[in-house]
């Protein structure tokens, strides 16, 4: 990345920013013109999409991983008549919304940066391709939807990799988008609870790289080339029943100490292709 590119605009709109949290190596940055709080990894994350990481917070809990994303899937369902075709998801991982598409008769591909995550889908019998949005070889104006959840924040351009879905999407097709919320007084909670060396976990950092609110992913579809046509708010699963790692168990706590005034934890965007000419 661009250090100083970094140090004085906004990765997404290029707009002025501020710091609103740093601990060690880490700094986070708040754009003062569309909201969005980014925080650079220190190194290329791209290893830690192991083998390990997918059996302890996937392949380990794939019966509550399922119904989970069972109930997300529904929910969506309520709010959006979804058109039936080709649907391709990005950052798959073990393929298990890809295995819910495919029982509702969408014509599914998958898309990930992990060689592990991309041999385990094989072997399931799902076709996914190793890679990036970015340099994958799709065919434009393809896909009737393509759904990316909770893999935006953990992108280093998301506007390149909207811009290069919105490519690859039939006119008037969607994309649905799957992020965790972080308000400013998260990172406010976190200034607080600096003094106890974990005040990153409470943010997803380093692995989570930007960090939405309501009013910056609505500008960043926009930018894209989507209107939002649609927001559910919705809670993660949380990490403390899937690991008992201690920056599980701190965010848990901390969640529970502050939950009156907490956001939900995540949302569901859906946006629209704006069609040619419209």
């Amino acid at each position: 990345m661009d250090i100083d590119k970094i140090q004085n605009s906004c990765l997404i709109c290029g707009g002025g920013t501020r710091v609103v949290w740093k601990e060690k190596k880490y700094i986070a940055r708040r754009c003062k013109r569309c909201d969005v709080i980014f925080c650079p990894p220190a190194s290329n994350l791209t290893n830690l999409y192991d083998e390990k990481y997918f059996f302890q917070w996937y392949i380990k809990s794939y019966f509550k991983r399922k119904r989970y994303l069972q109930k997300l899937f529904s929910n969506i369902e309520k709010k959006i008549t979804l058109p039936r075709g080709n649907l391709l998801d990005i950052g798959c991982g073990t393929g298990i919304f890809l295995e819910l598409a495919k029982k509702r008769n969408f014509n599914i591909t998958g898309l990930d940066i992990s060689p592990f995550a991309v041999e385990h889908c094989k072997k399931r019998g799902f076709d996914v391709i190793y890679g990036d949005i970015r340099q994958a070889k799709f065919i434009d104006n393809y896909f009737n939807i393509v759904t990316m959840l909770d893999v935006i924040a953990h992108v280093d351009y998301p506007l390149e990799y909207l811009k290069s879905v919105n490519k690859i999407l039939k006119d008037n097709g969607l994309i649905i988008i799957k992020t965790p919320v972080h308000s400013m007084f998260l990172f406010h909670i976190a200034n607080l609870l600096k003094f106890t060396g974990k005040s990153k976990s409470l943010l997803h950092i380093p692995a989570q790289i930007f960090h939405f609110n309501f009013r910056s992913i609505r500008n960043l579809l926009f930018l894209a080339g989507f209107e939002s046509v649609c927001v559910i708010q919705t809670r993660d699963l949380p990490g403390f029943f899937l690991s008992l790692s201690p920056g599980a168990i701190f965010l848990y706590l901390v969640k529970i100490l502050f939950q009156p005034f907490f956001v939900p934890d995540s949302i569901i965007i859906i946006g629209r292709k704006y069609k040619i000419g419209q």
